[in-house]
């Protein structure tokens, strides 16, 4: 009787062990996007990582990443209600390692004191972006949201005071913000995350598409699976991930 029950549960427990080793896999995604329209001589290269919940972020990402990336983007998420402030601390502290760090907040991060979040922030020279928006380069902006979802995205501070002609790239915790921008706002790139891919999918099919790369209306839209997980520690067709996306000229030498 015990032979047969544990035969009947190996499958089991070997597929809920796969799908724990996939929720905590280390992976640095590689991405480079030739745009014709980036100003700049020299390539912009972004650290985005989103979705981080209670998890903590593994040395080995911050050596993939760290002296290759210009600036960390936290894409939202950074944790949620009952993380420690010291694992807070300490994901910022690993992600400062790579590069100046931008944060953008994501509907879970209201579920932490942000007086909080701010003495860490302030203690790592974090730049929060709320609705706001801040230069890389003279031609070069990041503009952050506030989270969609909690209904405070204000897009008219989001654009005040960003010149026209210069490159925009967008970090948005919620993906849906793509639909309210417009042709005319001139975006060039949006990073998002969120949705988590759908974290467990049964083949093709998941609460949410998975996580990728699309071209919208001219924008390069990613939509990350995130690094955490929420609920369950687990995940099935939507592996945790983390980005380096290298934006450059064509044909420009990276």
């Amino acid at each position: 009787m015990w032979k047969q029950l544990m035969v009947a549960a190996a499958p089991v427990a070997a597929a809920g062990l796969y799908m724990w080793k996939e929720a905590f896999r280390n992976e640095v995604k590689e991405t480079v996007i030739a745009d014709h329209r980036f100003p700049e001589k020299a390539p912009l290269a972004l650290f985005f990582i989103s979705d981080i919940h209670k998890r903590l972020v593994h040395p080995s990402v911050v050596l993939k990443a760290a002296g290759r990336a210009d600036a960390v983007i936290v894409g939202g998420d950074l944790c949620e209600g009952g993380v420690q402030s010291s694992r807070i601390h300490e994901n910022i502290k690993r992600l400062s390692a790579i590069a100046p760090v931008y944060f953008i907040p994501g509907n879970n991060d209201y579920e932490v004191d942000f007086g909080q979040l701010a003495a860490i922030f302030s203690e790592w020279n974090v730049t929060v972006l709320k609705n706001q928006s801040v230069p890389l380069t003279d031609s070069i902006y990041l503009l952050g949201t506030d989270d969609l979802s909690k209904g405070k995205t204000d897009k008219a501070a989001l654009f005040h005071g960003v010149p026209s002609a210069v490159y925009k790239i967008i970090a948005s915790h919620n993906p849906a913000f793509i639909r309210i921008i417009e042709p005319e706002d001139s975006v060039a790139v949006m990073l998002s995350g969120h949705t988590h891919g759908g974290q467990i999918r049964l083949g093709r099919f998941g609460l949410y598409e998975k996580g990728g790369w699309k071209t919208v209306n001219g924008i390069h839209a990613l939509v990350s699976n995130g690094y955490g997980t929420t609920g369950i520690s687990l995940r099935l067709g939507a592996r945790a991930e983390t980005h380096l996306i290298t934006i450059c000229r064509p044909q420009q030498t990276i």
